[in-house]
């Protein structure tokens, strides 16, 4: 993997960068609701990558400091995006709610169920007939969930493969086209889960030993690239879904998930 420099990451961020484009689409400015959500995000991914580009230039201690908490923060704002662009309504309530002058108060002594959770907008408890009765009175609508899984995922894994088919010369599409739809489901359930799990023991700083032992200059090379690309690959992968807001031409998402591949961090 080749490493841009920090002026070549604020060159790109200027406009918007690969990883941003592609997990939040083409920007629409001056436009409220959801084009201004995800403007927000764009933004907010594209600073996350700048300061993991500022890593390179700190100590082993403030690597393993800072990295975990920017490597979770792709992985939040990427599926906050990809929520976005797949169920708006779930986002837009949840921006109105926050719109509110007492948000911060009114979250006082109570859960906070104004934002994007992991359990339950990202990941859900198991359905096993989606199509049941019981099921269907509060259908799950979690990005990796199973309705998520049969009706988009799913639906559209072999357009997915039909676009990258003839792609050449890219690691990453060379991998994902070796799977059948199995596979990259459960990879992809057992990655996101993994990540935002080891990641999550950086922040909350659990561990009782130093965090330079557990998140050594390369374990979290390899955490951050990891996070990076699965995030990438449902990026690429909302571009063949025929409802996605902001939805790329599958030729110029190829491009930025080619461009993501060569950026190297750390």
């Amino acid at each position: 993997m080749r490493c841009f420099s920090l002026t070549q990451v604020q060159v790109m961020t200027s406009n918007q960068s690969a990883l941003a484009k592609l997990l939040c689409g083409n920007l629409v400015p001056d436009r409220g609701g959801i084009d201004e959500v995800l403007s927000h995000l764009s933004s907010s991914i594209d600073n996350v990558v700048i300061e993991l580009i500022r890593l390179e230039s700190l100590t082993p201690n403030q690597i393993s400091l800072f990295a975990p908490f920017l490597g979770r923060s792709i992985l939040e704002l990427g599926c906050t995006a990809l929520i976005a662009r797949l169920d708006p309504f779930r986002v837009l309530l949840i921006r109105e709610y926050q719109k509110q002058p007492n948000y911060l108060d009114s979250l006082m002594d109570k859960p906070n169920k104004s934002s994007i959770r992991w359990q339950g907008d990202v990941f859900a408890d198991k359905v096993t007939d989606i199509l049941a009765d019981k099921s269907l009175q509060n259908p799950t609508r979690a990005l990796l969930g199973d309705y998520y899984k049969t009706l988009i995922w799913s639906a559209n894994f072999d357009e997915l493969q039909d676009a990258i088919r003839d792609v050449s010369g890219d690691e990453w599409i060379i991998d994902l086209r070796q799977k059948d739809f199995a596979r990259f489901y459960n990879e992809t359930l057992s990655d996101f889960s993994s990540l935002y799990s080891k990641l999550s023991k950086g922040i909350h700083h659990e561990l009782v030993i130093p965090l330079s032992s557990a998140f050594d200059q390369e374990t979290t090379r390899l955490l951050i690239q990891k996070t990076v690309r699965n995030i990438a690959t449902l990026g690429l992968f909302v571009s063949v879904v025929s409802h996605t807001v902001n939805k790329l031409d599958i030729q110029e998402a190829i491009a930025a998930y080619k461009e993501i591949q060569e950026i190297g961090v750390l």
